[in-house]
C-alpha cells in the first residue's frame, strides 16, 4: 500500500507541483535555494511542441543558480527508477527585477556548482543533437553563441532588457549519465561604457547586489 501511494506520489510530481522554494514539471524539478532570484511557477512536459516553461524574477543584475533534479520515473511495473538518459525543451522567462538595463544573457550548464562542465560529464545544450531544430532562440536578443568548450554556455545577444521587462529564452538540454542534480547558471550581461573619451561599449558583469523585487 505505502509503496502504491509513493508511485501516485511520484506521477504527479512528474506532471506538475510546487513547494517552497522549489517547482516540479516534465519530471524534472527545479528549485531557486540558492538564491538571487525566484521561480514563480513552471509547466509543460518538455518536448520540442511543450517545452518546460520556468517563469522567474531575477532580483539583481548578477549570476544566479537554478538546481534542477530529474525525478523518479515510474515503469509503469509499479516500480520508481532514476532516468537514465534526459532530455527536454527548457524555456525560461525571466523578469529584470534589478535597476540596469540587460544586453545580453549567458546560460550555463554545470554538473558540480562553480565547475565547467567538460565534454566527458555527458551533460549539454543537446550536443548530441536530439532535436531536430537544435536553434536557440530568444525575443529580445537576436543572436546567440553556442560554447561548448571550454564550458557549457549559450550566450544571447544583440538586444536588451529594460527594468521590469521580461525576456524568454529557449534551449534543449541533454544528459546521457544523469546525476541526482545539476546546475543552470542564469548571468545577464549589462552595457557598461569604457570611459569618458570612448564611445566603444562593451559586455559586462554587474557586482553582485540585492535590490528589492519592487
Amino acid at each position: 500500500m505505502l509503496r502504491a501511494m509513493a508511485i501516485c506520489l511520484t506521477a504527479v510530481l512528474w506532471s506538475a507541483s510546487v513547494s517552497a522554494g522549489q517547482w516540479s514539471s516534465g519530471g524534472f524539478s527545479f528549485s531557486d535555494e540558492l538564491g538571487g532570484f525566484e521561480i514563480l511557477a513552471a509547466s509543460g512536459t518538455g518536448t520540442a511542441e511543450d517545452p518546460i516553461v520556468v517563469v522567474q524574477k531575477m532580483h539583481r543584475a548578477a549570476p544566479v543558480t537554478m538546481v534542477i533534479r530529474p525525478l523518479m520515473k515510474p515503469d509503469g511495473y509499479g516500480n520508481l527508477r532514476r532516468q537514465s538518459f534526459i532530455q527536454f525543451s527548457l524555456v525560461v522567462v525571466v523578469t529584470n527585477g534589478s535597476a540596469r538595463n540587460w544586453a545580453g544573457f549567458d546560460l550555463e550548464l554545470q554538473e558540480i556548482p562553480g565547475k565547467p562542465s567538460v565534454y566527458f560529464d555527458g551533460l549539454s545544450f543537446d550536443q548530441v543533437r536530439t532535436f531536430a531544430d537544435r536553434i536557440f532562440v530568444s525575443d529580445k536578443f537576436s543572436l546567440f553563441s553556442d560554447l561548448t568548450e571550454p564550458y557549457d554556455r549559450v550566450r544571447f545577444e544583440d538586444g536588451y532588457v529594460i527594468p521590469n521587462e521580461t525576456v524568454r529564452l529557449q534551449v534543449y538540454i541533454t544528459d546521457v549519465t544523469p546525476r541526482e542534480a545539476f546546475f543552470l547558471v542564469q548571468d545577464p550581461q549589462i552595457l557598461m561604457a569604457e570611459g569618458p573619451q570612448q564611445s566603444k561599449r562593451r559586455l559586462a558583469r554587474l557586482t553582485p547586489g540585492p535590490i528589492p523585487l519592487y
